[in-house]
């Protein structure tokens, strides 16, 4: 955008109203500046002189800073600061003058002093300064002036909603200069705004009315033609902008100055063909193209025109409109230089539409490429692409004589060419297209025409760079059509013997071993790769690497009948000199064939060496870093299993198989698992394994009780599981209430578990209440001290009762058998201690008789409880199938072997001398067995360990393991043992299912 007309006025206030200066230049302006600014010191400040010399320096600098300034842009100044100086003292003088000069002159000061601000860039006093000119006695003109400097301003700074406001206050002023640059600006405003239709209108409106068609007031009713044109030429990008409609043309043209009426909707045409307004644009090119006279600009519309009618798939129409621009070059002086656009556009035509054909060339394409011959018959590289759209086509005659014609122009033009380089230049390109149609014929699949070409390239190349690599062709030929046997002599003979290029040489060995590749001989491929490798030293590595290919191959061969074999050819092998894919298949055979052959050292070595390899795919790393975990564990090495298995994706196991795994390898490796089992419970659904997990991590816990309660809701299903926990922890810590709190759970279940915690609890209550009964003694001092004794006892022998009637209930055997007995021996103990007891002092022989009658009969429940305790005590010892029951149970559960040697302990007091005996040896059996659990020396361990390293797949060394595994209580390792001798156990079946 051009800035408003007005920069700076250099005439002054004061010289307005009476003649105006010639204006100063140069050493006179800077002389003349010299002494009115002496004069200037010399005047008083209240002198009414002094405000007229004041406006005429201040204008003389602004002229000089305008001057200097434009002199510096001339000269192409990047960062232009000529004049500020200059500005800044008129500035100054100004601001003085402004208090001086008469009211009707202060607006024209605010006027200057806006502009040299605005040129500072000092904008805020620019924009004051023009608000003091609105705020003033300011004529209507003036501040019309002002309005309109507020507009650019608010303009430039992309304001356009208040800028508009400005420019319409000016536009309503009449008589206010500048109108016209007012209304294009408010144009603008609205095209900025987005207000498209409004801002055509007012580009119209402008076009239409004579006071609006100059920028400045000074040509105001004087149409400024340059201004027009380019109003005119905005509204074409306006409508474009906007979107082409079908009158746009029409009124363009009408309102456009006459001798930009065409220029100005050509430019609307080609603005909508760059926005991609296709249809539209076509409709201007053909208003254009009716308009226009000059045949070229109607030959530039015809192109546009075919070129749109294309892109819109209407075909026929752009046929035509390219055959009118064909006829309308003909019947014009163009030429390639002086009718550039268009031959381009014509050209672009054909390629472009042989573009979109690519893949398949249609009939009317090719008729295209025909047409376009007739006028440019010297366009070579037309006819190689038309070649190659007719060879796609299928059509290759018309390929060989497009073909034809470009050797023909390509000949003419190396025969008449003088100069060396343009020579050779043209040779190249005649080889170039020799060999397309080579290329083409091959796409042909006609035998005959590649025959042709071929011999066509023999005969007529002039640099002749390709002739070995066309009689490799002929050779290549033998091998497509499949003679393989034959194809592999003839191009091993080329390799070695032949006198072409080393690539075509090494092309021909290279497909000599492709051939022998497709007769499987891969004792001949890794012998001529071994020659081929002497021969050609560029390549000697790639033959090196298809030598050791071969070692592979027949290794592979002989992989599954003869592993032994097949690993011992892979000793020839060498790695340096094999691909990093080649390495990665030798060193993944070779762990699998030492696997194979239970040589575990070689394939763990050979593992490490894989993992080594830095472009292992994931599906390579998961593989190596598998075989690693497998073989750390023949090694019993879990601290290596478990760091590689860390690294592991293992996407055949669920997540919770996975974290199981990787916490069973830290517990043999003698690592915590707890994050891993407290990572298991928070992501697996299986209530069943949870439990069983939290039961490990209690194992595992330094505080078991703490623990016991905070795992206890994965126990909600399976209250025998949790009552098994407690006597783990119990075991650990000999805490009762551990035991107390488990019972609460039991409900109604009947678990072992329960029926121990339960035996430990009631022995443990017999015991103690026992113990109390047998020290309790009533003293008989007075009657008071026998009478509290007596109480004392009745309530433990309540509780004897209570205790027996919950053993009762509970249904254990020796549970009741202890209670009862209790009961029995303490109530007749009771009853004897109680009737031994002396009469009370003073009584007479009849109330003594009569006191002891009333003893007797106070006391003789406790006599009849004891009688019933022991008769059913009796019945208990009747059961001769308890002490086996006890055996069985104590065989079945050794971890419980001390608890259950307690009770038959407990048992064994109190059993009837004719099955004391049998109950003692009983006990000591059950210590014998607990005694043969205790943990097996290191030594022991390490032995079978050594042994189940030396014979990982030896069923008898991972019993032997097992075996010792268990008796050191190492549960984890047992089962992980047990696991390897079932999965064992399932290949030894398979195996024996093959051979059948």
């Amino acid at each position: 955008m051009m800035k408003k007309g007005l920069l700076i006025i250099s005439l002054s206030v004061a010289a307005a109203a009476h003649a105006q200066s010639p204006a100063a230049n140069g050493s006179t302006q800077d002389l003349l500046i010299q002494k009115l600014t002496q004069v200037q010191l010399g005047l008083a400040p209240a002198d009414p002189a002094r405000a007229g010399v004041l406006l005429r320096l201040a204008d003389l600098h602004a002229e000089r800073a305008r001057q200097l300034s434009m002199k510096e842009i001339a000269d192409g100044c990047t960062v232009c600061k000529a004049g500020e100086k200059d500005r800044e003292k008129a500035l100054t003088y100004y601001t003085e003058a402004l208090t001086k000069v008469s009211a009707n002159s202060v607006a024209k000061v605010h006027l200057q002093m806006g502009h040299l601000y605005e040129l500072q860039g000092r904008n805020e006093l620019a924009e004051k300064s023009y608000q003091a000119m609105l705020s003033s006695s300011s004529s209507p003109i003036e501040m019309a002036e002002a309005n309109l400097s507020l507009a650019e301003m608010a303009f430039r700074k992309s304001d356009f909603q208040k800028a508009q406001g400005l420019y319409e206050k000016v536009l309503a002023t009449e008589g206010a200069s500048s109108q016209g640059l007012a209304a294009y600006r408010k144009a603008w405003c609205a095209f900025r705004m987005g207000n498209l239709d409004a801002s055509i209108v007012q580009l119209q409106e402008i076009l239409k009315n004579p006071k609006l068609q100059s920028r400045m007031s000074s040509a105001r009713g004087v149409a400024d033609v340059q201004f027009l044109e380019e109003v005119s030429r905005d509204m074409a990008t306006f409508m474009a902008a906007r979107g082409i409609k079908d009158s746009d043309a029409e009124v363009l043209y009408s309102l456009s100055p006459e001798q930009f009426k065409l220029q100005q909707v050509t430019m609307l045409a080609r603005e909508g063909l760059r926005l991609g307004q296709k249809e539209p644009s076509l409709k201007v090119w053909d208003f254009v193209y009716q308009k226009q006279s000059d045949p070229k600009l109607r030959l530039e519309a015809q192109v546009r025109m075919a070129q749109l009618n294309f892109d819109l798939k209407n075909v026929p129409a752009a046929a035509k409109s390219y055959q009118t621009a064909l006829n309308l070059w003909g019947a014009t002086d163009c030429n390639a230089t002086t009718c550039e656009e268009s031959a381009k556009g014509l050209r672009q035509f054909v390629v472009g539409w042989n573009r979109i054909e690519n893949s398949k060339p249609s009939a009317e394409l090719l008729a295209a490429y025909d047409e376009y011959f007739k006028v440019f018959s010297e366009d070579e590289d037309m006819y190689v692409w038309g070649s190659q759209a007719a060879a796609t086509a299928g059509n290759y005659a018309q390929a060989a004589q497009w073909t034809a014609l470009a050797n023909k122009v390509i000949l003419a033009k190396y025969t008449a060419e003088k100069d060396s380089a343009q020579q050779k230049a043209q040779a190249e390109k005649l080889e170039k297209n020799l060999l397309l149609g080579i290329e083409n014929a091959e796409k042909s699949k006609d035998e005959k025409l590649l025959v042709a070409a071929q011999d066509d390239y023999l005969t007529k190349s002039v640099l002749k760079q390709k002739t070995f690599d066309v009689q490799y062709q002929k050779a290549y030929a033998i091998y497509q059509k499949g003679d393989y046997a034959a194809a592999a002599d003839q191009l091993k003979d080329l390799a070695v013997n032949g006198k072409g290029s080393q690539q075509i040489k090494i092309q021909s060995a290279e497909l000599a071993l492709d051939a022998l590749a497709l007769l499987k001989d891969d004792a001949r491929i890794q012998q001529w790769s071994g020659e081929f490798a002497s021969k050609f030293a560029d390549k000697k590595s790639e033959f090196l690497q298809i030598h050791q290919k071969s070692i592979l191959t027949q290794s592979a061969k002989l992989a599954e009948a003869q592993p032994d074999q097949a690993l011992a050819a892979m000793a020839g092998f060498n790695m340096s000199a094999a691909t990093t894919e080649d390495r990665k298949t030798y060193l993944k055979n070779k762990i699998l064939l030492s696997e194979k052959l239970n040589k575990i050292t070689e394939a763990r070595v050979a593992t490490e060496d894989l993992l080594r390899e830095p472009s292992l795919t994931a599906d390579e790393r998961e593989f190596a870093l598998g075989r690693k975990v497998w073989f750390a564990e023949l090694e019993l090495d879990f601290a290596t299993a478990l760091k590689a298995a860390e690294q592991m994706k293992f996407s055949t196991l669920s997540q919770d198989e996975k974290v199981l795994k990787l916490a069973m390898y830290s517990e043999l490796a003698d690592k915590s698992p707890a994050a891993y089992y407290t990572q298991y419970l928070k992501q697996s659904k299986d209530d069943e394994k949870k439990a069983l997990i939290a039961s490990q991590l209690i194992r595992l816990s330094k505080t078991p009780a703490k623990d016991l309660e905070t795992y206890k809701p994965y126990f909600k299903n399976n209250a025998g599981l949790y009552a098994r926990a407690a006597l783990e922890v119990y075991g650990v810590t000999s805490d009762k209430k551990v035991l107390e709190k488990a019972l609460k759970e039991k409900g109604s279940s009947k678990q072992d578990a329960f029926v121990m915690i339960e035996k430990i609890l009631t022995l443990d209550e017999v015991k103690a209440l026992g113990t109390q009964l047998a020290a309790h003694k009533i003293d008989t001092k007075n009657q008071n001290t026998i009478a509290t004794g007596l109480k004392a006892r009745v309530k433990m022998l309540e509780k004897a009762d209570a205790l027996a009637n919950r053993a009762i209930a509970a249904g254990d055997w020796s549970s009741q058998l202890l209670a009862l007995d209790l009961v029995a021996k303490e109530n007749a103990r009771f009853y004897n201690e109680a009737l031994a007891l002396p009469m009370p002092a003073g009584l007479t022989p009849e109330q003594e008789n009569e006191y002891l009658t009333i003893l007797s009969q106070q006391v003789a429940p406790n006599q009849n409880t004891a009688t019933m305790a022991e008769t059913k005590v009796k019945e208990f010892w009747a059961q001769k199938s308890a002490l086996d029951s006890y055996k069985t149970f104590a065989a079945n559960n050794y971890n419980w072997s001390k608890y259950i040697a307690a009770d038959v302990e407990a048992v064994t007091a109190i059993a009837p001398e004719d099955q004391k005996a049998s109950w003692t040896a009983a006990v000591v059996e059950i210590k014998a067995a607990e005694g043969s659990l205790q943990k097996p020396s290191l030594a022991e361990l390490e032995k079978a360990r050594t042994n189940l390293k030396q014979n990982p797949f030896a069923a008898s060394a991972i019993q032997e393991a097992i075996a010792l595994e268990k008796k050191a209580q190492r549960k984890s390792m047992v089962e992980y043992l047990e696991g390897r001798l079932a999965t064992l156990a399932k290949k030894d079946s398979e195996v024996k299912e093959k051979q059948q």
